[in-house]
């Protein structure tokens, strides 16, 4: 409609993808993404690589029930289970002096993993109570009751532990993670490891679209982005209009505006980004909510060399064995200690994907490919050679989150910065406000849900609701809509 008021959308990402789909199909056809890359698709980047494709962003659709992700692909039979993935003790877990922990042991604890981590949500914890804490007392405590298990297999099962942990909660250690807003996070009941066949995670957006599966009534979204426009300047000191410059120079009005970059954008650039200044408590919820790095390498090998059936390999380091690493290996691969495991990947007989969490996953990304390929390789070769005869790999491919300036991190957490603060996700996603109650300024994304962090299916749910407020504002004040 003509008369529509403009709605500009910065972020071609999930959630702005599908506020400008709610938006479009609702009626509101007035309206601009702007997206700062090349390409749509923010934390979701699917791209070809060996036999098939590969996610070097969100991988998963983690749950089934309550999951807009699943509610939209199952009915095309676009997902399926990771099922050896998921089956953690069907995987390789060996030490860093070669010895393998046999599947009854790695069962044995991660059983133990799984009860603390039922429990997690019901057990009342004391404020400041970091999650690393609870569980490693925890940890202890109940594995101490079968003492067949050696300290030392306890202590490298924890550090392994540990570093998967961090990579789903994407943390740079698990003390920093608040026990208590932990509980915040709901998971979706069902299968939590559901990958797209060869589809691509990217998919979703021709869902969202309506571009699959009859294209005939796809929505006219995609010709409302334009790429390579990164936002400079929002200028809301009218209280009714809201001005956007782009760093090529162009400007463009709006009567709102949908804000769904990622937090770490936010944390880097809310300072000079907005005109007047976001209110202090905004500010306060920018400043106590994380966001952390995690980053996946792809190795491609001319021939699987590895059990077929198996999810992935598992390493694990003790104490001493990491720190005599460190003092007789030089400083530029003490990252290698940061590998926690690779994992196979679905579709792709040929590929591991290795993650690298915790500090190093910044610091790997200023690495070399050649490096980072041949220190792998040396990794490998390290914990498995005396197993399997591991071939060099032929080609690299891997995640940099932190140094792309249009995300400066991988997904969102809340740590004890969080609770200390006493910042709730509502002060991060309420929207401000004009002179007439109108929401000029709304806030989308990941981070801005209250229970499904993290997830791609929550940054669609963010998307709808802050598209949803634009409408039911416009709904009161212009029946029509």
């Amino acid at each position: 409609m003509s008369g529509d008021p403009r709605v500009i959308i910065v972020g071609a990402g999930a959630a702005g993808i599908a506020a400008a789909s709610r938006l479009v199909e609702k009626g509101l056809q007035n309206i601009l993404v702007l997206e700062a890359k090349n390409r749509i698709g923010g934390r979701i980047h699917t791209v070809p690589f060996s036999d098939n494709l590969i996610e070097l962003g969100a991988q998963w659709c983690h749950g089934e029930k309550d999951n807009i992700v699943y509610s939209l692909a199952a009915p095309h039979n676009l997902l399926e289970s990771s099922k050896y993935i998921n089956n953690l003790p069907s995987h390789i877990f060996v030490n860093s002096i070669g010895e393998v922990i046999s599947e009854r042991e790695t069962a044995e604890l991660l059983n133990i993993y799984y009860k603390i981590l039922n429990d997690a949500d019901t057990v009342v914890h004391k404020p400041g109570t970091s999650f690393g804490d609870y569980f490693t007392e925890r940890f202890y405590r109940e594995a101490n009751e079968n003492p067949s298990i050696s300290k030392d297999k306890l202590d490298q099962i924890i550090y392994w532990i540990h570093s998967y942990h961090n990579s789903i909660d994407c943390t740079d250690t698990w003390y920093d993670l608040s026990a208590v807003r932990q509980q915040d996070y709901h998971e979706c009941e069902g299968d939590l490891l559901l990958n797209w066949k060869t589809n691509g995670y990217s998919k979703v957006f021709d869902l969202l679209t309506k571009n699959y599966p009859d294209p005939t009534a796809r929505l006219p979204v995609y010709e409302k982005i334009l790429l390579n426009k990164e936002v400079l300047h929002i200028d809301y000191s009218s209280g009714k209009e809201i001005k956007v410059v782009t760093t090529d120079g162009s400007i463009y009005k709006a009567s709102n505006l949908i804000f769904t970059a990622s937090l770490g954008v936010l944390k880097e650039q809310y300072s000079r980004l907005f005109t007047p200044s976001l209110p202090p408590l905004k500010i306060r919820a920018i400043k106590g909510f994380n966001i952390g790095v995690a980053n996946k390498i792809f190795l491609e090998f001319p021939y699987r060399w590895w059990p077929q059936h198996s999810g992935g390999l598992c390493f694990m380091w003790s104490q001493a064995e990491k720190k005599k690493f460190k003092e007789t290996h030089t400083k530029d691969q003490h990252w290698l200690c940061d590998v926690f495991k690779f994992f196979t990947v679905d579709n792709q007989p040929r590929l591991l994907n290795g993650w690298v969490v915790g500090p190093n996953a910044k610091y790997i990304e200023g690495l070399s490919d050649e490096k980072v390929l041949n220190d792998l390789y040396f990794l490998l070769q390290k914990f498995l050679s005396h197993i399997y005869d591991i071939p060099k790999p032929n080609a690299i491919i891997r995640s940099k989150w932190y140094s792309d300036k249009h995300t400066r991190g991988s997904y969102s957490n809340q740590t004890l910065e969080t609770e200390r603060l006493n910042v709730r996700t509502k002060d991060l996603y309420d929207p401000i406000k004009g002179s007439t109650e109108k929401p000029l300024i709304l806030f989308a994304g990941e981070a801005t849900h209250e229970h499904y962090y993290s997830t791609v299916h929550g940054a669609i749910e963010t998307g709808f609701r802050e598209a949803d407020r634009i409408i039911d504002y416009y709904r009161c004040i212009k029946p029509r809509l």
